[in-house]
């Protein structure tokens, strides 16, 4: 067991790390063309998710007394984020910025949001049972 310490450590690197490259074309497009992400307080979303994804991989990355509790804030505001962006989707309330294929951004960002909770939860416990 205590060889697959790094293992959840690692893979939430590894799903932040492929998201915030993943994202930063939509923001770039965002930034010069404009009105591709809904907005949030006249915000574009896609730059407060960014942030919020970028909040938890420092967390994730540099342990500090309040790094748990960052990584949660930033996935927990995303996950919000993603799941009214979700539910307006479905209901034709809010239309998300789609991929090439079609699906709709805000699911593909819930998945991630609720796989890296699940994940932090795994790692916390993973690393409780070793003490």
């Amino acid at each position: 067991m205590p060889r697959i310490k790094w293992f959840p450590f690692t893979l939430i690197l590894a799903i932040l790390g492929f998201t915030l490259y993943s994202i930063f074309p939509l923001v770039h497009t965002e930034w010069t063309k404009g009105n591709i992400c809904p907005k949030i307080l006249r915000i574009p979303a896609c730059y407060i998710v960014m942030g919020f994804f970028l909040l938890a991989f420092i967390a994730q990355l540099i342990p500090f007394k309040k790094s748990k509790l960052l990584f949660f804030i930033g996935i927990g505001i995303n996950c919000s984020i993603a799941l009214v962006g979700t539910i307006g989707q479905l209901s034709g309330l809010t239309e998300c910025p789609k991929t090439t294929g079609g699906i709709p951004m805000c699911f593909i960002s819930l998945g991630i949001c609720l796989s890296l909770l699940v994940l932090k939860l795994f790692q916390i416990r993973l690393h409780a049972s070793r003490n």
